[in-house]
C-alpha cells in the first residue's frame, strides 16, 4: 500500500473518532445539566386506581311463576332464528318449574332432548291452537303477512307473545325489502329482527346499540335500564343490566315498560332516555336477549325480569280454537299496522296496560 493511501485512512479515522467524542460530550452536557421542575408537564400518572371497577350484584335467583295451571309455551325455530335452549336456559328452567311445558317450534322435524317435540313439523297456526304463549327471538327471515295475522289473531284471543332482538350492524346486514300490511307502502326488513311482525303492535327495533361511557356495568355497551312505573314487569326489577341494548320506538299503542337513561345510540352518538322494553296488549318486546343467558340473568334485577317475563307468558287466558288451520286467524279486527307512526326510539306512548 502506498504510503499516502495509508495517510488517508488514518487522518480519515481520526477525524471520525473527533466527531464521536465530541458529540458524547455535548449530550453529556445537555442531560447532565440543572433541570427546572417547574417546566415538566403537570400530568397525574396513571395507576390503576385511577378507574375502578364498580361492583354489580350477581347473586339474584330466577323464581318460578306460580300460577296453578299447566300451560304451553312456544319458542320459534321455523324462521332460522338465533336462539337455543341454553341461551334461554334461565328462562325455560323456570318455566319448567313452574309446571310448565315449554316447546320448541322448528316447521321440519327438529326438536330439543328433554322438552316436547310436539310442535315440530307442524304449521304456524296448527302450533298456536295448542299454545299459551309464543316466544320469537332474532328471527332470521321475515315472517309472512299469513304468519303475523295467526300471531296477531293468537294474541287477540288472549296468548301472550314475547319478542326479543339484538341490535344488527349495518354492514353485517342487509336489508329485504316487504309491503306493510294493509298499505301500499314498503318497509325493510332487517335479518336478524322481527321489523314486519313487531310493527303490527307498534314497535319497532333500531338497528344500532345503545352505550354509556359515564356509568355502566364495567362496560360502555353494558347499560342500566330502570322500570317506568309499578307493574307486573317491572316488579322487583328496578334496575337491570342490558348489554348491547337495542332502542325501541313506539307508536301510540305501545307503553315502555324500561328505559336505559342518558345513554346514547350508536349510529347518531346522541344521549337520551331510550325505551329497550316496552307492552302493546299481549305483547311485550324486549331490545335485547343477552340478558336471558344464564352468566347475565342473576346480575343486578335482571333475575326479577326474567321471572316477571316467565309470570306473562304463562298469566294469560287464551281462547281455544285460534287462531283457525288453513289460513283464517279467526280474530276479528286487530291494531292494524301501527296504529299511527312510530315515534323516535325512547318516545313515550299515552296507554297503559295492566296485567
Amino acid at each position: 500500500m502506498r504510503r499516502t493511501e495509508l495517510l488517508r485512512g488514518v487522518g480519515a479515522f481520526a477525524l471520525i473518532a473527533v466527531v464521536i467524542v465530541g458529540s458524547t460530550v455535548a449530550v453529556g452536557t445537555l442531560t447532565d445539566g440543572p433541570t427546572d421542575a417547574s417546566d415538566r408537564p403537570d400530568a397525574p400518572a396513571f395507576t390503576s386506581g385511577s378507574l375502578p371497577a364498580t361492583p354489580v350484584a350477581d347473586d339474584g335467583a330466577v323464581a318460578a311463576p306460580d300460577t296453578g295451571e299447566s300451560k304451553t309455551v312456544v319458542v320459534d325455530r321455523s324462521h332460522s332464528n338465533a336462539v337455543s335452549k341454553g341461551g334461554i336456559q334461565p328462562l325455560v328452567d323456570a318455566l319448567v318449574a313452574g309446571g310448565h311445558e315449554v316447546r320448541f317450534h322448528s316447521g321440519s322435524g327438529q326438536s330439543y332432548a328433554g322438552l316436547s317435540t310436539g310442535s315440530s313439523g307442524s304449521s304456524l297456526n296448527e302450533t298456536l291452537r295448542s299454545a299459551d304463549a309464543f316466544v320469537v327471538v332474532n328471527p332470521g327471515s321475515a315472517y309472512s303477512e299469513s304468519e303475523i295475522d295467526a300471531i296477531e289473531a293468537f294474541a287477540e284471543a288472549g296468548g301472550r307473545v314475547l319478542v326479543l332482538a339484538d341490535p344488527v350492524g349495518s354492514s353485517g346486514s342487509s336489508g329485504t325489502t316487504i309491503p306493510l300490511i294493509g298499505s301500499s307502502s314498503s318497509s325493510s326488513v332487517t335479518p336478524g329482527q322481527p321489523t314486519n311482525l313487531a310493527a303490527r303492535f307498534d314497535v319497532s327495533f333500531d338497528t344500532g346499540y345503545l352505550f354509556d361511557m359515564a356509568e355502566n356495568a364495567n362496560h360502555f355497551q353494558s347499560v342500566y335500564a330502570n322500570g317506568t312505573g309499578s307493574g307486573p314487569l317491572t316488579d322487583g326489577a328496578d334496575r337491570v343490566v342490558l348489554r348491547e341494548a337495542a332502542a325501541l320506538s313506539l307508536g301510540p299503542e305501545a307503553t315502555p315498560v324500561f328505559e336505559a337513561e342518558s345513554v346514547r345510540r350508536s349510529a347518531t352518538r346522541r344521549e337520551g332516555d331510550y325505551a329497550v322494553a316496552a307492552r302493546n296488549g299481549n305483547l311485550t318486546a324486549v331490545g335485547d336477549t343477552d340478558f336471558l343467558a344464564p352468566a347475565s340473568a342473576t346480575v343486578a334485577d335482571n333475575d326479577a325480569l326474567v321471572g316477571n317475563l316467565a309470570s306473562f307468558l304463562v298469566t294469560g287466558e287464551k281462547r281455544s280454537g285460534v287462531p283457525m288451520v288453513g289460513g283464517s286467524t279467526g280474530a276479528g279486527t286487530g291494531t292494524g299496522p301501527g296504529a299511527g307512526l312510530p315515534t323516535q326510539p325512547g318516545g313515550t306512548a299515552g296507554n297503559s296496560t295492566s296485567a
